[in-house]
């Protein structure tokens, strides 16, 4: 078996650092996602960005989506959304 070699301060502190930059960038990534789906866009269309649909869900639920207009929206039919489109509504009150 071979011997254990300790990491230096300088090159722990570096992986430290690295590792910290990676947690950040999933934070922000996770954000990101959900705050697409929050705004209305499709699961599809966000995980063609570069991610898998059960992740960009994953990510979603994490972070507070579906909201209530969001699933309202899904449930609506397509000439409810037809008829909110064509008042400029894009948002319900």
């Amino acid at each position: 078996m071979p011997d254990s070699r300790p990491v230096t301060d300088v090159d722990a502190a570096r992986i430290r650092a690295a590792v910290d930059g990676v947690r950040k960038a999933q934070d922000k990534l996770e954000k990101a996602v959900a705050q697409a789906l929050k705004n209305g866009a499709s699961v599809r269309e966000v995980a063609d960005l570069g991610l898998s649909a059960n992740t960009v869900q994953k990510y979603g639920r994490a972070h507070g989506w579906p909201t209530e207009e969001n699933r309202e929206r899904f449930y609506e039919s397509q000439y409810d959304r037809d008829e909110r489109r064509s008042r400029g509504d894009s948002r319900r009150a």
